[in-house]
């Protein structure tokens, strides 16, 4: 069975038991990183992914928190013995970010590493990120403070079962639409900021969208009550949850 795991669930601050935001969706033979934050080399073989089980990278934005691992990946990746080429799917924002810090570190086209595949998600609704096993993924653009950034529906074709991440967002009708009828919305809290959702907004998209559970994601943990961040979204009707690491979601 295929399943989404969260391998982070801080906003950009994480401390020592949260780390930045980052999703894994797995399937039996097949891997895919969702945001590249942390140790992703460590992230992988905690969960018994190999090098060459790595399909691709999907990257919402362009934002630090959500790419700065990318570099040691690839690294990691090449040094490892990885052969197959790697596909990095995400606005075209984002990627012309990731492959500057690529080039900086002196990543991006070197002799004898395995190729790069720069594949550019245009911010329209609907559109097909990608396919893997039984899992397909779409996409909405979100609103980010103008930045462009992109919410993923993971569809799988077998079960009828849904999962859609919202990335950094404002509240905003495309991700409702996006949601709808979904088994879990994993919708980021990082409070009162300018292109970011509070708990209880997060509630309302859910309620709109008619989502089974609400999970928040990408929610402050330093300084804070978690569970009184987590009852600020108790005007959804249905289960509310932190996702935190390790959690793991079947689709």
């Amino acid at each position: 069975m295929s399943e989404l795991i969260v391998l982070g669930s801080s906003a950009s601050v994480p401390d020592a038991t949260h780390d930045t935001v980052g999703l894994l969706l797995r399937g039996s033979h097949w891997a895919v990183l969702v945001e590249c934050g942390g140790s992703p080399i460590q992230r992988l073989d905690q969960f018994g992914v190999g090098l060459e089980a790595l399909e691709g990278v999907i990257l919402s934005h362009h934002h630090p928190d959500h790419l700065y691992g990318l570099p040691a990946l690839v690294q990691g990746l090449w040094i490892g013995g990885r052969e197959a080429s790697l596909p990095i799917h995400g606005p075209k924002q984002a990627l012309d970010r990731a492959r500057a810090l690529l080039e900086l570190m002196e990543l991006a086209g070197r002799e004898g590493m395995f190729p790069i595949e720069w594949r550019p998600v245009p911010l329209r609704e609907g559109r097909e990120v990608g396919r893997w096993g039984e899992i397909t993924i779409r996409s909405a653009p979100v609103r980010h403070a103008g930045n462009d950034t992109l919410a993923l529906r993971f569809e799988n074709s077998a079960t009828g079962r849904a999962i859609v991440y919202s990335a950094d967002t404002e509240p905003c009708e495309a991700l409702v639409r996006l949601a709808l009828g979904a088994d879990l919305l994993l919708h980021e809290a990082t409070g009162d900021y300018a292109g970011h959702s509070t708990p209880a907004e997060a509630a309302e998209v859910a309620r709109e969208a008619g989502v089974a559970h609400l999970a928040l994601i990408h929610y402050p943990v330093r300084g804070v009550n978690l569970e009184a961040w987590r009852l600020q979204a108790a005007e959804f009707p249905g289960p509310v949850s932190l996702a935190q690491e390790g959690d793991r979601y079947p689709l």
